[in-house]
């Protein structure tokens, strides 16, 4: 499979590039240079299968912001909210606890796979905001890249250092994720572009979260070819490496949810929030940082 083709698969990019402050609702009128744009809050949480609700993925609650103003991630954050995470057949759920501004943590929740977990978000003066989320089908990596110090070359990726991995639902929706960590100027071309080694600027590197700088396409598994008994396999990673250098490397299995967000072309509606913006996902991942050279 050829990174040009993948790109035309791709979904507003990966697992973690939701930018609350991109979002706006109800734009309309007819001054266009100066939108309506009603408040809405806004949600992203994310749930790791076999993974505590930690810093790292704490669920965030804002308000969206008017496009033409700056972002301010004080004045966005929502600080007084009461945050709850029921498991289905729990007696009670548990209370998330603010870890900064918006941001709200449970360290002591794992995650289970296969589980449906409800969300409930409460605001004084608003109405609550609900979501669910059925957690997906986890996965076994048996064996993947090399990972960085070590080094791959990248025309060997294929064929030596596949990602093989067991799931017990074939119709599980994955995602690979593939993100160059190099500084543009020294993310040289695996193929030259055109009589170019090297990306012009910033933004034909692929900016922050672009393409070719970042791939992500997702499929179900049973549509993977190369299965070997109850082994699934991805070589093809290697080809969405456009530059070569260090990448991070991910895999995931993802919920409905997750899946609607990706796909849907309205995403902040898609992703099973009720009484606001945003997505409530869930998610089985393994991940390496790699380093591919000529």
């Amino acid at each position: 499979m050829n990174a040009k083709y993948l790109g035309k698969i791709l979904r507003r990019g990966g697992i973690a590039a939701a930018l609350p402050f991109l979002l706006a609702a109800g734009c309309g009128g007819d001054d266009l240079a100066e939108p309506d744009t009603a408040e809405e809050i806004v949600v992203f949480a994310y749930l790791y299968v076999n993974e505590a609700v930690a810093d790292s993925n704490a669920v965030y609650v804002g308000r969206n912001q008017d496009l033409l103003d700056v972002y301010d991630d004080g004045e966005a954050a929502v600080p007084d909210a009461t945050v709850l995470l029921l498991e289905e057949g729990a007696a009670e759920a548990d209370t998330l606890w603010q870890v900064s501004p918006g941001r709200y943590n449970a360290p002591g929740v794992i995650v289970k796979p296969l589980t449906r977990y409800q969300l409930r978000v409460e605001i004084p003066g608003r109405a609550t905001i609900t979501a669910a989320t059925v957690t997906p089908a986890p996965f076994e990596v048996v064996d993947g890249p090399l990972v960085f110090p070590d080094e791959m070359k990248h025309d060997e990726v294929g064929d030596k250092y596949p990602i093989t991995f067991t799931c017990g639902d074939p119709r599980q929706i994955f995602l690979v994720d593939v993100y160059c960590l190099e500084h543009w100027e020294d993310a040289e071309y695996v193929e030259a572009f055109g009589t170019d080694d090297y990306p012009n600027d910033y933004d034909e590197y692929g900016g922050d979260a672009g393409e070719p700088r970042h791939i992500a396409p997702f499929f179900r598994i049973e549509d993977l070819e190369g299965k070997n008994g109850d082994l699934y396999e991805i070589g093809w990673y290697g080809d969405m490496m456009v530059f070569y250098g260090r990448y991070d490397v991910n895999i995931y299995s993802i919920d409905d949810n997750y899946y609607n967000y990706l796909y849907r072309e309205h995403p902040e509606r898609s992703g099973g929030i009720d009484g606001g913006i945003g997505v409530f996902g869930s998610a089985c991942r393994a991940g390496w940082t790699v380093k591919v050279v000529k």
